[in-house]
């Protein structure tokens, strides 16, 4: 009896924190219905401000900015959610509406139909279930390797070799993915730009010469830290300096 009750008072804190974190978004949902959607705002931010991190959240907080016209926010935001809830269709939509309508309509080079099915999948799944997908896939591998050994029955040899190439080939391109996205990951951070307008300049400094502009929600890369100016890369290929106080990190 004890040993459930010191149980209870050692879970009890976690039960009042997620309580009161309902309560908080159940307010900001209230709040968000009524039109005040700063206000709505607030209280996902407090949610997030408690160590936070969720989709849904995120995605509610992306939507409140996106009816207070903070652009730039709502880009930040919506970035956000897709890591978590990567499939999440609404989610998609109303970044890919976002993105349309921003001032900024940065071209990405063309690509191969190979490549367009890179990144399709690269898009859709996570970093987690990738992994997961080709864990499951060489499993998949491994037993028909071992199917191969121990079977006699020429029609199912030919069934086995079927699965097994056919395994085989979807595994070596996720795995091919998975490689792209966990080194991606590990090397690259991305950004939304939060001012309405930010000049770009060819180096770390305010006396260097402005080389192009971009405005809020465009997502760009940050390649390289000097101070307090963040190197950034479009999916263009374009590239310049930039004050880091213009811009967030996803």
């Amino acid at each position: 009896m004890k040993k459930k009750l010191l149980l209870l008072f050692l879970l009890m804190p976690c039960f009042l924190k997620a309580e009161s974190l309902s309560v908080l978004f159940k307010q900001g949902n209230e709040l968000y219905k009524q039109g005040k959607y700063d206000e709505a705002a607030k209280q996902y931010e407090l949610i997030l401000s408690k160590n936070v991190e969720n989709g849904y959240v995120y995605f509610n907080l992306g939507n409140a900015y996106w009816k207070a016209n903070n652009i730039g926010k709502a880009v930040l935001n919506y970035e956000r959610a897709r890591i978590y809830l990567p499939t999440d269709s609404d989610i998609r939509f109303n970044l890919k509406f976002a993105n349309s309508i921003k001032q900024d309509k940065i071209e990405e080079p063309e690509y191969n139909p190979f490549t367009r099915i890179i990144l399709a999948v690269y898009d859709i799944f996570e970093l987690n279930t990738l992994f997961w997908l080709v864990y499951v896939l060489f499993l998949v591998l491994a037993a028909s390797l071992i199917f191969k050994w121990f079977s006699r029955n020429i029609n199912h040899q030919v069934l086995n070799a079927r699965i097994f190439s056919n395994t085989g080939i979807v595994f070596l391109l996720l795995l091919f993915i998975l490689i792209i996205k966990i080194y991606d990951v590990r090397s690259s951070t991305y950004a939304v730009i939060l001012n309405s307008e930010v000049k770009i300049k060819s180096g770390p400094d305010e006396t260097y010469t402005d080389i192009f502009s971009l405005h809020t929600g465009s997502k760009v890369r940050i390649s390289k830290e000097s101070g307090n100016w963040f190197l950034i890369t479009l999916p263009n290929g374009y590239s310049g300096w930039l004050d880091r106080n213009s811009l967030e990190k996803i």
